[in-house]
């Protein structure tokens, strides 16, 4: 960069006897190139005009598995953390050679749940050319939070402050309070995570060790921590898809809820039968089978066909076999018998549909009151111009609360608080621009009041080339 700035305009239009204001001009050049190009990015900045910087190639942010949102450090927050490619082509202003640069920063952001609004951005790496190659994006990650600390995995454990995002634990600071773990760590991927006694590590011995965030003392992972109501993962630890997040029903006392299509309803409301049995024949293992199995099953994916809320009569009945003697014990436990199903009259057609729940492991979908009400997540037309949409229904029939268009045709993680939701997603560009496979995806993090049902979205994708980072300060 220094040799490129002996072609500076400033140098061809002084006297040469000039040599000491000379000096101080090309001095100047080099200081004012190297500060551009050490620079994260804002594209508005006129040095690269004036000097000819040339193209500073920052990417979107792609934001890496899942967010955690907790109160712990003080304040209502979200938590993601991201990685940003950046290539740098600088050239002088009248030279025809080029120098590359290329980058990929680690960000950390902090999102106020309450305004879904960006609290900080914290840089918390920068590679720089070879550094940068072989990296694996989803390797960097948010571990889970124990106490005010946030841990996070950027090549091995990093312990960060949930208020502000500095820096108070890596691998060195571990070391240094455990000197028995010194050189011992593992931090390839695979070998650092969190469980419910916070963060675990493995040594070369294979024995694993849990991390104490208030003094960073090491203890054997199954060691019961002081605070175990202070440690949570983040919102959805596995990668998931929208369905994941959609179920078919909830039972409550000898009532049922759920969603079916017509088809699925006339099916379930009338008895299984055997094609071409003899109706005088004694039922078998097949008409059993068919009997304990006509119930809703698991909604794995939504068909894409419009769903309507259906109420059903649920009770436990005998599980053996079709016309088992009464006199004879009965030691075949029991199933549920679905019957009387009906429609909720004032529940309109949802396309996609499927009861909202936090995670894929839920067994009971979101549920308020004042009115009573479940979430329906569906969409608005299918195919792909086609957008989430959340509905709040309440009984007993099927009114339609508030209905809020999402900007998202996919959803990631659901995040409830005590009287709104946050949903992480995201969608395709909307600019004119003709779609490609280029085409970026934007972020979405979306809040929700749920009792009017108001929103507001953050572009994440787009705060990444607008929102600069704060420097990482290190350990305090």
């Amino acid at each position: 960069m220094a040799s490129g700035s002996k072609q500076s305009p400033y140098a061809i239009r002084r006297p040469r006897r000039n040599g000491a204001w000379l000096a101080f001009a090309l001095g100047l050049f080099g200081a004012v190139a190297l500060i551009g190009l050490l620079l994260s990015g804002d594209a508005g900045n006129p040095l690269s005009t004036l000097f000819g910087a040339g193209n500073r190639g920052l990417q979107a942010a792609l934001f890496q598995t899942a967010p955690l949102r907790t109160a712990q450090g003080g304040v209502d927050r979200v938590y993601f953390i991201s990685t940003q490619s950046q290539t740098w082509v600088f050239r002088g202003a009248r030279s025809i050679s080029e120098s590359r640069a290329d980058y990929l920063h680690v960000d950390l952001w902090a999102i106020d749940a309450a305004t879904d609004t960006v609290a900080w951005r914290r840089r918390l790496r920068t590679y720089t050319n070879e550094e940068r190659r072989d990296r694996i994006l989803p390797g960097f990650e948010i571990l889970g939070v124990d106490g005010t600390t946030l841990w996070l995995n950027v090549e091995g454990p990093l312990g960060v402050s949930l208020a502000d995002g500095h820096t108070v634990a890596d691998p060195a600071r571990i070391e240094q309070r455990n000197p028995e773990l010194a050189g011992k760590l593992v931090i390839e991927p695979g070998y650092v995570a969190f469980g419910r006694n916070g963060l675990q590590v493995t040594l070369e011995d294979a024995s694993q060790w849990r991390i104490d965030a208030t003094d960073l003392k090491a203890a054997p992972r199954d060691t019961p921590v002081s605070h175990p109501e202070d440690i949570a993962p983040p919102a959805n630890p596995l990668p998931s898809s929208t369905s994941s997040f959609q179920m078919r029903g909830v039972s409550v006392g000898n009532s049922w809820l759920g969603v079916l299509t017509d088809k699925e309803a006339d099916t379930l409301s009338h008895p299984p039968v055997i094609p071409g049995r003899d109706p005088n024949e004694r039922p078998g293992v097949m008409q059993q089978f068919l009997n304990e199995n006509h119930v809703p099953q698991p909604l794995d994916i939504p068909l894409p066909q419009p769903y309507r809320l259906w109420q059903a009569q649920v009770k436990e009945v005998s599980a053996a076999p079709p016309g088992w003697p009464k006199e004879l014990p009965d030691n075949w436990g029991t199933r549920s018998e679905f019957s009387k199903y009906k429609a909720m009259p004032e529940a309109p057609a949802f396309l996609r549909a499927g009861l909202l729940r936090e995670h894929r492991d839920a067994e009971v979908p979101l549920w308020y009151r004042n009115p009573d009400s479940v979430l329906v997540l569906h969409v608005d037309k299918l195919g792909e111009a086609g957008r989430l949409q959340l509905s709040r229904v309440s009984g007993p029939n099927g009114k339609v609360v508030w209905r809020a268009a999402l900007p998202m045709v996919s959803l990631a993680s659901v995040m409830r608080g005590a009287d709104n939701l946050l949903l992480w997603g995201g969608e395709p560009d909307q600019s004119d621009r003709p779609a490609t496979r280029e085409t970026p995806w934007h972020a979405k993090l979306v809040r929700i009041d749920v009792a009017s049902g108001t929103f507001v979205a953050l572009d994440l994708t787009a705060e990444s080339f607008t929102r600069s980072p704060l420097a990482d300060e290190g350990p305090r």
